[in-house]
């Protein structure tokens, strides 16, 4: 007979945990869209309007509160998902770390790269999500 220890799914706990995060993520996410479209619609970002640095930056207040729901997250979490999650944010930081050295060196040598904090960005999280699966997979 197997063991009920031994089911994938996860606990009435981890549940609980699983909800609370994707709540506040999910409204820190739909915070964000509502922001980035207003910037979008709003902000002429190519004009010339000293008040388009402000639009610009905007979308940062609700890309707080998704700093917070991961953090919030961390600190529910049980140890053994606070490894995992934290393997994967240390590879995501890693290779976001090499992509601004080699887009840093790249500029340094001539090369124009007008959205190379976007490119650092897709790296970091690219290298989140990579590691995070492939540390869930070990284990």
């Amino acid at each position: 007979m197997t063991s009920n220890l031994d089911t994938r799914r996860g606990s009435a706990g981890d549940r609980v945990r699983t909800r609370a995060y994707l709540r506040d993520f999910g409204l820190a996410m739909a915070g964000y869209a509502v922001v980035l479209t207003a910037v979008l619609v709003w902000g002429h970002l190519d004009g010339s309007s000293p008040s388009r640095f402000v639009w610009a930056l905007l979308p940062v207040v609700p890309a707080l509160f998704i700093v917070r729901a991961v953090l919030r997250h961390v600190d529910r979490v049980d140890d053994y998902q606070r490894l995992l999650l934290l393997k994967g944010l240390g590879v995501g930081f890693a290779v976001a770390m090499v992509a601004a050295v080699t887009v840093g060196f790249l500029g340094v040598a001539g090369m124009a790269l007008p959205d190379a904090g976007w490119i650092i960005y897709a790296a970091g999280m690219l290298g989140w999500v990579g590691a995070s699966l492939v540390a869930q997979k070990r284990c």
